[in-house]
């Protein structure tokens, strides 16, 4: 390997861990019923590079910890829709447990979601959360992670019955807009 390309590839290394990737919403969608909540949410262009979530999520009924949370991850490397199931996922909790750690390990992301429950607030009440165009958080994305489309399913259980299922898929691609 002459020299030069050796340099270009231990520079291309550098940029592309600096630089990181690129995540933008593909897709939100509520899968089961809405009894106890009801998500409203809408993926939408916000200008020529940038895509936005934006809507409200409404809490109809109280929310204890009788619910158990967990969620799945999935890769579809090629952005195909053929998923491959993942290693990574948030911890199964109670929902109270879950809506602390969410408050704890990513506060800044639900910092701006207007009446978002408070730590340690258990029960959660009714109520209407509004979302305004909220950019996909780039530094809650473990390093690294590898680019294609990424499903992430998250269900609340009430009774070993699904109550709540929400998908959310976010396409990850390499940003080298730096250049």
């Amino acid at each position: 390997m002459f020299a030069w390309q050796w340099c270009l590839l231990s520079f291309m290394a550098v940029v592309h861990t600096a630089l990181g990737v690129k995540a933008n919403y593909e897709r939100v969608e509520q899968l089961d019923n809405k009894e106890y909540m009801n998500f409203d949410l809408r993926i939408r262009k916000f200008n020529r590079t940038a895509v936005t979530l934006n809507g409200t999520v409404y809490i109809n009924r109280p929310i204890d910890q009788s619910f158990v949370c967990s969620s799945n991850a999935f890769l579809s490397r090629l952005g195909n829709q053929q998923f491959a199931h993942s290693p990574l996922h948030l911890p199964t909790a109670n929902m109270c447990e879950f809506m602390d750690h969410i408050n704890e390990e990513y506060s800044a992301v639900i910092a701006d979601v207007v009446n978002f429950p408070k730590k340690s607030e258990c029960p959660i009440t009714e109520r209407t959360m509004y979302v305004k165009d909220k950019l996909f958080p780039t530094e809650v994305l473990p390093r690294p992670l590898s680019v294609g489309l990424w499903k992430m399913e998250f269900t609340a259980k009430l009774e070993n019955v699904e109550v709540i299922k929400l998908s959310a898929s976010i396409r990850l691609s390499d940003d080298y807009s730096g250049f």
